[in-house]
């Protein structure tokens, strides 16, 4: 059996804020990962519940966009979790954010001529 000093050493988190920010309130970094039964064999359905971001998978595979915490959380449920990729959380690049009067009148184009009851 292995020895506590046999581990490899964890490197040392920098400071209190890097740590909270990786795993608390504003996660600086997630990660792609995929969900598996784990050894209780779980049921795959009771993601849904945990309000996670799901992401589409080609191989039909529950795949989500999760925290440290969310990991941990999904780890204390039962499941398996198997992570993929790191992803970084940075803010969403300006030119893919739609300005509400264009998401308007986009939603206009598309209802126009639709019967509205009891509203305008």
């Amino acid at each position: 059996m292995n020895e506590p000093s046999e581990r490899p050493q964890q490197p040392p988190i920098r400071d209190a804020r890097d740590a909270r920010d990786s795993v608390g309130e504003n996660p600086t970094l997630r990660f792609d990962a995929t969900v598996h039964p784990g050894v209780t064999n779980r049921e795959l359905l009771g993601v849904a519940d945990l309000d996670l971001d799901r992401i589409p998978d080609p191989e039909g595979e529950v795949r989500v966009v999760v925290t440290a915490e969310e990991c941990r959380r999904l780890l204390e449920s039962g499941y398996e979790v198997r992570l993929h990729a790191q992803v970084p959380v940075r803010p969403l690049p300006a030119e893919l954010v739609e300005q509400d009067d264009s998401v308007r009148a986009w939603l206009e184009e598309r209802v126009q001529g639709i019967e509205r009851s009891g509203g305008v």
